[in-house]
């Protein structure tokens, strides 16, 4: 276990040391042309890349309209249509920006029936000058399982999320740490801990103005439930003007990250991944 935390220590420190590099480029140019310092604008495309949450929120008075959807795995082959045929988990998700920095959502997740409340808090915008070289922002969520006929008390359904997000964007490539930790109140098994720790890890890279590759990456550090592994996913996202489409491979059926980081038992790097897409919609709400 300290051996973990060590090198996972140098591993983070290393990653901040990258985030922090300032670019020379960018900042020159930008005080050649003298302009207004102003923050830079999508660092991801979305609220949520595949399942982890981005540093990204809606602006002000907007409100950002979310279906999460993964199906079972790929490699049931054709007798389940490649996992179609499987059960899929959704979370549908309303993410409403009280001011630019700040926003508060409600969803609901199909597996073990799970209503969540978050809130996203930006600390530290990125800024085009590169007077401020991260993205630094706070998310907090709570999860309550609703599952009927289990005999738990209410206090026993109640699981929480606490990560930190620093992200950066060079140019076409963003690249975001989120070190997090997760605390469900019950676990099943004795055996298994109540905390969870993990180093969250998503990148993109814009192809072009539609679209743009993305991947994310979730150790769990320490104690971890049994015979559960890391999550790993890739994504296309797809930008059409109103809407932003991803659709990616992943090995975790779940949404919201403490549920990632209790429940993944596929391992990526084995064919064990299965299909997915996320829809994001925004809508005005501000009038005129």
């Amino acid at each position: 276990m300290k051996n973990i935390i060590h090198k996972t220590g140098w591993l983070v420190a290393a990653l901040l040391l990258f985030l922090m590099i300032p670019d020379g480029a960018q900042a020159q140019l930008e005080r050649e042309r003298v302009v207004e310092d102003r923050p830079v604008e999508f660092v991801f495309w979305a609220p949520t890349n595949i399942g982890l949450s981005t540093v990204q929120n809606p602006s002000a008075k907007n409100l950002n309209t979310t279906v999460l959807h993964t199906f079972g795995l790929i490699n049931g082959g054709i007798d389940r249509f490649f996992g179609l045929d499987d059960g899929a988990n959704t979370r549908l998700g309303l993410d409403y920006g009280i001011t630019d920095r700040f926003s508060m959502s409600v969803g609901r997740m199909t597996f073990q029936k799970v209503v969540d409340f978050q809130t996203k808090v930006n600390i530290l915008r990125q800024t085009r000058s590169g007077s401020t070289p991260i993205e630094l922002a706070v998310k907090g969520s709570m999860g309550i399982s609703t599952l009927s006929g289990i005999g738990l008390e209410f206090s026993d359904r109640l699981s929480y999320l606490g990560s930190l997000m620093i992200a950066r964007k060079f140019n076409r490539f963003s690249f975001q740490l989120s070190p997090m930790i997760g605390y469900f109140n019950r676990v099943v098994l004795e055996q298994n801990p109540n905390r969870l720790i993990g180093l969250g890890m998503i990148a993109n890279y814009e192809l072009n103005d539609r679209f743009a590759l993305s991947a994310e990456y979730l150790p769990v550090l320490g104690d971890r439930f049994q015979e559960t592994y890391d999550t790993m996913g890739i994504a296309l996202n797809i930008d059409t003007g109103g809407h932003v489409f991803q659709v990616f491979l992943t090995s975790s059926q779940f949404h919201n990250e403490q549920y990632i980081m209790a429940n993944n038992r596929d391992r990526f790097w084995d064919g064990d991944f299965r299909f997915g897409f996320n829809i994001h919609r925004v809508f005005g709400l501000s009038g005129r």
